[in-house]
């Protein structure tokens, strides 16, 4: 059985699609070569993840409930 996934997994999980995604968009909108951006998620992708994260608690989607 696989282990349930904490709330830091989670976030960490929501960084990096968020940072994939900007770099996606950089990459689109702004036409900055893909080599020329940063690859490492940052402080700003995690708090968009914490507050992503705040958000389904507050909806009570997360934690998930035990079936």
């Amino acid at each position: 059985m696989e282990a349930p996934l904490t709330r830091d997994a989670l976030v960490g999980a929501l960084a990096e699609v968020s940072h994939s995604s900007w770099m996606r968009q950089k990459s689109r909108d702004q036409g900055v070569p893909w080599e020329n951006l940063i690859e490492e998620v940052t402080d700003h992708d995690r708090e968009r993840a914490e507050d992503a994260v705040a958000e389904l608690e507050r909806l009570g989607v997360w934690p998930p409930r035990a079936a």
